[in-house]
């Protein structure tokens, strides 16, 4: 035999003991996947109770839990109890109807005092209506109810979680039904008991969420063995549908056969309950896996015999072992990507912030189409109102090659706004060279909806005196760095007391709003305007001195001047102005500019007046 005839007989000889081994390997995985059936089936199970309690029950119960204890700690709401004030009363109406305007998940709002009469009460119909406030006379008295009784014997730092069950109007079951359950807590002045706020959480939504899957049957069972969640609507809360229906129908075999699995979620809904999320294996699923597994066999059996044909001539370790080396990698590696697709908002774009690939979460988060966004660029979620110097920051920062970490205001198809708190990193080639970039984001839109309403005046749609003072804090700072003239100009509306005590508080509201708007239109672009309190108002003027801001001040009052009112007719404002000095503070620069408008007053109203 030649040496060219041997090496074709080896390399012959290899090839059918290459298919030979990818036969027998395919074989015998086959054979051990089927034997993990039941083990697949509980990693599934598991799987889908983490997913179901830890990213959606959870975090809905906690977010809950939150508001009714802000709501517990709210001064507003405290002050109302004890002085039953209507204008309170007003305010803490507006309050609630700004809270569930922002979660829609929220049916009711409530204050109780402490002898169980609702003091303040708002509701909505159903989760995509408009809340609407209960009036007074329609308030009722829940001091026998039984939550109130156990509320007001509560401890001062607690939370109370309802059982889950169907909301109750008067004594009667509401139709259409809504499942509810109901977060509260005691409220306390200097530890004596004031009182009661509670919030009724819509949970249709919610059990939507965690009631399907296409692997297992969802079931929500109380300790008495009552159906809270079961797939025929029917049979949901049949203890108060007066519905009987046995634990047997459905698990004849009870809660500890094979294919049933039993998870306790009293630590996240902690009430009466004790309730327990139940899954039981769906007829198909099972099939469907060994199907999936028999095509997965095939799969990997091709790949090992055409493996086979190229090991041949290097072979040094056996094809069983190359086919479970294959098998693992590909399990983890699709278990990692469908997890990163579903849940992670990322993005991979060329250098010219050309998207090349989304995940899911991208396109569920922009609400465009896969199609839509592929070969466009970045820009196509672009917010108008970003700002230039985060943007300029982020283009410096990932082309030098470094990640950049910041939040970005976007914009969704339907023009809806939305933030990502993004890490973009650069990818580098074997040559030192930019070849992509990808971004890596966290939806924090909700955060900075609670952010805004902590910083903007609710009336009048400016910064409230809390933000206004950091930014004044920061503008001295940055003047007094440089120094740079700095002005501060304070303003009141003359004789506005005589409007509310005149026309009443709505028209006083619409005077402050119109003296807003009237302000906001006549101010310079790098101005700073916020609410001081009542009918007072101030105005931060970088770069401006003194001089520089009477010219504005007296734009200001002139505009006012000329401006008519609805019902109030024409009024005018007083304006003080100081400039900062390098030994002043926060405190000494406005009290300078407040004996400045004082002047003002006392010189007749209707002026300018800067400080001497």
């Amino acid at each position: 035999m030649t040496q060219h005839n041997f090496k074709k007989y080896f390399i012959v000889y290899f090839i059918i003991f290459g298919i030979l081994i990818s036969l027998f390997g395919a074989f015998s995985s086959y054979i051990i996947r089927m034997g993990d059936i039941e083990k697949t089936i509980d990693t599934k199970a598991q799987d889908i109770f983490e997913i179901k309690t830890q990213t959606i029950l959870k975090p809905t119960i906690e977010n809950m839990d939150d508001i009714v204890n802000s709501l517990k700690e709210n001064e507003l709401v405290k002050d109302f109890i004890l002085t039953k004030s209507v204008d309170k009363q007003k305010r803490v109406e507006e309050l609630f109807v700004a809270l569930m305007g922002i979660e829609n998940r929220i049916m009711q709002t409530r204050i109780i005092d402490k002898d169980g009469k609702e003091l303040v009460r708002v509701d909505r119909k159903n989760q995509k209506s408009k809340p609407f406030i209960v009036e007074n006379s329609k308030l009722q008295d829940k001091s026998n109810r039984d939550y109130f009784q156990t509320l007001s014997k509560m401890p001062k730092d607690s939370v109370w979680h309802s059982k889950l069950d169907l909301n109750i109007e008067n004594n009667k079951i509401e139709i259409p039904y809504n499942p509810t359950i109901r977060v509260a807590a005691p409220l306390f002045e200097e530890s004596k008991f004031i009182g009661v706020a509670i919030v009724n959480i819509l949970t249709q939504e919610l059990f939507n969420s965690i009631g399907t899957s296409s692997s297992f049957t969802h079931y929500i069972i109380d300790k008495d063995r009552n159906f809270i969640l079961h797939p025929d609507e029917t049979y949901s809360f049949n203890k108060y549908k007066d519905i009987k229906r046995e634990l047997k129908e459905d698990f004849p075999n009870g809660l500890n056969a094979q294919g049933v699995y039993v998870y306790p979620i009293d630590n996240i809904l902690k009430n009466e309950d004790k309730a327990m999320l139940v899954l039981k294996t769906s007829d198909t699923y099972e099939e469907i896996l060994k199907d999936e597994m028999t095509k997965t066999s095939i799969i990997v059996l091709l790949l090992t015999i055409i493996l086979s044909f190229i090991t041949s001539f290097y072979i040094s370790k056996t094809p069983a072992k190359l086919q479970t080396s294959l098998l693992n990698a590909h399990k983890k590696l699709k278990e990692y990507t469908s997890i990163i697709d579903r849940y992670i908002i990322t993005a991979t774009t060329k250098t010219d912030s050309t998207i090349i690939n989304v995940s899911s979460a991208f396109i569920n988060s922009s609400g465009y189409s896969k199609d839509e966004l592929i070969g466009q660029k970045m820009s196509i979620i672009k917010n108008p109102n970003r700002d230039k110097a985060t943007i300029k920051d982020l283009w410096e920062t990932i082309l030098s090659k470094k990640t950049w970490i910041g939040e970005i205001k976007n914009r969704k198809k339907d023009a809806t706004e939305y933030w990502l708190e993004q890490h973009i990193v650069p990818q580098i080639n074997e040559h030192d060279n930019i070849e992509s970039f990808v971004s890596i984001g966290i939806d924090i839109t909700a955060k900075k909806e609670l952010e805004k309403l902590a910083t903007i005046d609710k009336l009048t749609g400016i910064y409230n005196r809390r933000r206004f003072e950091e930014f004044l804090q920061i503008e001295m700072e940055v003047a007094k760095r440089h120094s740079q003239p700095l002005s501060l100009i304070l303003v009141d509306i003359d004789h506005f007391k005589s409007v509310n005590d005149t026309y009443g508080h709505q028209v006083g509201d619409m005077v402050l709003s119109q003296t807003t708007k009237i302000i906001s239109q006549n101010l310079r672009k790098s101005d700073i305007f916020g609410r001081w309190g009542g009918e007072e108002f101030v105005v931060i003027c970088p770069q401006t001195n003194k001089s520089e801001a009477f010219v504005l001040a007296e734009k200001l009052r002139a505009a006012m001047e000329e401006h008519e009112f609805e019902k109030v007719g024409h009024k005018t404002i007083c304006l003080g102005i100081a400039e900062l000095e390098h030994d002043d503070n926060e405190k000494t620069l406005v009290e300078k500019a407040d004996k400045a408008l004082y002047e003002a007053k006392n010189g007749g109203r209707n002026k300018s007046v800067i400080f001497a």
